[in-house]
């Protein structure tokens, strides 16, 4: 195993956060937790409660499994880059549809702004899944 790199901690910490708060939406939401519930206008929080089953699994899928992908890579697991593979392609999925497919859009349904962010949220899970990748290839992640 090579040693350390000095942007690994920093990265592992902020994908940790990043990735905790995905899990911490998802479960809001999944439980019904009204002041998180709340933040959402009417026409959210009805696209929210009618989204596809499918879905609603990628969504899961993205978040849980995303998390679990950055602990281990803390812990340096090999299979690490795998596993937040899964996390990625169901973000981009989800991104996809969400902006595209979904009707409403997220665009007419929330704005550019947090559409902008669904695809800012993409773009960080797929370079997450480079990142990782390279530090296994280079022997950091084994």
């Amino acid at each position: 195993m090579n040693p350390t790199p000095w942007h690994f901690w920093p990265i592992v910490t902020i994908a940790f956060v990043w990735h905790l708060f995905g899990v911490m939406d998802y479960t809001a939401i999944q439980y019904d937790f009204r002041p998180w519930y709340n933040i959402m206008g009417d026409r959210q929080q009805s696209f929210v409660a009618s989204m596809p089953n499918w879905v609603d699994g990628t969504w899961a899928v993205s978040a849980w499994v995303g998390l679990i992908g950055v602990v281990l890579m803390a812990f340096r697991a090999g299979f690490s880059p795998l596993v937040l593979s899964i996390s990625m392609i169901a973000t981009v999925i989800l991104t996809v549809w969400l902006t595209i497919f979904a009707d409403p859009s997220a665009l007419a349904l929330a704005g550019w702004v947090p559409t902008l962010g669904l695809w800012i949220a993409a773009l960080f899970t797929v370079l997450l899944w480079f990142y990782a990748r390279d530090l296994h290839k280079h022997g950091v992640i084994d």
